[in-house]
């Protein structure tokens, strides 16, 4: 089937790709002309494993344009475009609803407009007053996506489940027909009202936000009584009612999904006057924990890092991606400042985004040149170059010792044969030891 879609930004160049590998031919609008020129060269603008190779694969199957129209003969029409924090709040509508209102304009009741962006809790009844009651419109459906950067295409092509909503009662046959495209994918299918879809998607990914903060202040916890708090999630992990997933201690929760609707489903809560305490807290844990690593830090520094210089490693918000969106790195990087740090970032990825969120970032183009006379090295993101690091290299590099790991990703050896002292979250200050051993739970399995 011929698709359109709108919006040539991570999720909508991640489902055009996964929609032509089913199968289909997709055309790709966007308002952004350098962006088209940018792609129509084969060249994404943003990174994201297998993405590139994989456009230049489908070739003449992905296609782009800027014109915002659909072509002749075009039936379904996919809008994926941002869905910003402004004066209103968070997550806005206003890309959305202003190309789901040219679609409506160009097209009849033969057309089906599908909606991938992230809506709030009043997206759908704002879309259905698009239409003013009109019967002869296009219909209008939802689709979100429950995909991961750094992992997109595969989340695509594998996802837990495949979701689409009606955005009024007229249109239950066209989202029935919608969940149909993903023909070949095998996953549970639920097709709902549009409402309840969105708290859905919202609902998902505040929940997994909250197992992260959760985690987190495990991770305080741990380092405060004597615990390792991998063996800590390890155990918890092994309740197949939890699960290890989104378990794993860190940074913080950043991103462009995870902080903007933790906050927006708080900020909706109370709109409609619900006491939800537990959601209000999630965004409040996830500052606050940076907030904590960053004491930490001063503690191990003699009680403050003011005056002290700082290499924070990684400032991508998670690995495998260039995406510095609410990235808890960068949070780090201005709470350092705040408290009278002299910091420099380095990321194997993100360096330039990274400068364009925080134009006072000082950076430096390895961990080897970010280290120069640094006082302490932080891991803030994941990266698999960092388990591997030339430690001896850094070592020579820094005017101190110290290694605070906050990913649990450097190699403990490595780092004490090259005479650094090695800190890690979620343990206390002197415990070095490798990642525990999980016990075999099962008969004739080991645990994952």
């Amino acid at each position: 089937m011929r698709l359109f879609l709108v919006g040539a930004g991570h999720v909508g160049l991640v489902t055009a790709v996964g929609l032509a590998k089913l199968g289909h031919e997709i055309v790709v609008s966007d308002i952004d002309a350098a962006r088209i020129e940018q792609l129509q060269a084969g060249e994404p603008p943003m990174f994201e494993p297998g993405l590139r190779e994989a456009l230049i694969e489908l070739g003449r199957r992905v296609t782009f344009t800027t014109d915002p129209l659909p072509p002749a003969g075009v039936t379904c029409s996919f809008v994926v475009v941002n869905t910003p924090t402004d004066a209103a709040g968070p997550l806005s509508i206003r890309n959305v609803r202003a190309a789901v209102a040219g679609l409506l304009s160009a097209t009849d009741a033969s057309h089906t407009i599908v909606v991938r962006s992230t809506l709030p809790l009043g997206g759908p009844a704002a879309l259905a007053e698009l239409r003013g009651g009109r019967t002869d419109q296009a219909a209008l459906v939802t689709n979100p996506e429950f995909m991961r950067e750094g992992s997109a295409l595969r989340d695509f092509e594998q996802p837990g489940r495949l979701v689409t909503g009606w955005v009024e009662p007229r249109d239950e046959p066209a989202a029935r027909a919608v969940i149909d495209l993903y023909a070949g994918i095998e996953a549970e299918r639920l097709v709902a009202d549009a409402g309840s879809v969105a708290l859905i998607k919202l609902g998902s990914n505040v929940f997994l936000a909250m197992k992260v903060a959760y985690a987190n202040e495990l991770a305080r916890l741990s380092e405060a009584v004597g615990a390792d708090v991998r063996a800590v999630a390890d155990g918890i992990g092994l309740d197949p009612r939890i699960g290890r997933a989104f378990l794993d201690a860190g940074p913080g929760f950043g991103g462009s999904c995870l902080p903007e609707q933790a906050t927006a489903l708080a900020v909706e809560s109370d709109r409609a006057a619900v006491d939800a305490p537990l959601i209000a807290a999630v965004e409040q844990s996830n500052e606050r924990h940076q907030a904590a690593i960053v004491e930490r830090l001063s503690r191990l520094l003699g009680g403050s890092v003011r005056g002290r210089r700082v290499a924070v490693l990684g400032l991508a918000f998670k690995a495998n991606t260039d995406d510095v969106r609410q990235s808890p790195a960068l949070a780090i990087v201005r709470l350092l400042r705040d408290a009278g740090a002299s910091v420099v970032g380095t990321d194997p990825r993100a360096l330039r985004r990274a400068r364009v969120a925080d134009p006072a970032l000082e950076t430096a183009v390895d961990p080897e040149a970010a280290a120069a006379e640094a006082d302490a090295v932080i891991i803030a993101t994941e990266w698999p170059e960092y388990r591997s690091l030339a430690w001896r290299s850094v070592a020579a590099a820094m005017r101190g010792d110290l290694v605070f790991d906050t990913r649990s990703v450097a190699d403990p050896s490595a780092v004490a044969d090259a005479g650094l002292r090695l800190v890690a979250l979620g343990r206390p200050d002197d415990r070095f030891a490798a990642p525990p051993e999980r016990a075999n739970m099962v008969a004739g399995r080991s645990a994952p």
